[in-house]
């Protein structure tokens, strides 16, 4: 099976369980989502998620917050998620389902880019080349 293949299937799994809507009887049925709007979600994610390594790749000296970086990633990339709005507007999926497909991969990726911001930062903090600091005092 070749990666492409792999992507595709891996994206859809993702697209699937959150793509089901109610029938009348109650009864879920599966996304009725063209191949054509599958690939364009694909093709959005996959440079989406290029950007977010890209970006956090040239912030990863940055001597800010975690959380600062992270912030600045996002925002830097949010528009290239737009691309799945997009299609799934013209297939007409409610957009609450929509939204929160939207809201999950977001989510998805910031808790990546904490992740692999922090270790950085830790692994720099090792070494030597990033100053550790104190622990900060809330009273």
């Amino acid at each position: 099976m070749s990666i492409q293949k792999k992507l595709l299937l891996s994206v859809l799994s993702l697209c699937v369980p959150c793509m089901t809507l109610a029938a009348p009887d109650g009864q879920w049925q599966a996304t009725t989502l063209s191949d054509e709007t599958l690939q364009k979600v694909q093709r959005t994610l996959v440079d989406y998620q290029q950007c977010v390594n890209d970006e956090t790749r040239a912030h990863s000296d940055d001597r800010l917050d975690s959380r600062a970086i992270t912030d600045i990633v996002l925002k830097k990339c949010e528009q290239r998620l737009g691309g799945v709005k997009t299609a799934f507007d013209a297939e007409k999926v409610p957009s609450d389902v929509s939204e929160r497909y939207m809201h999950s991969r977001r989510t998805h990726a910031a808790r990546n880019i904490l992740k692999t911001v922090m270790g950085i930062q830790a692994l720099q903090a090792g070494a030597g080349r990033l100053p550790v600091e104190a622990p900060h005092n809330n009273n």
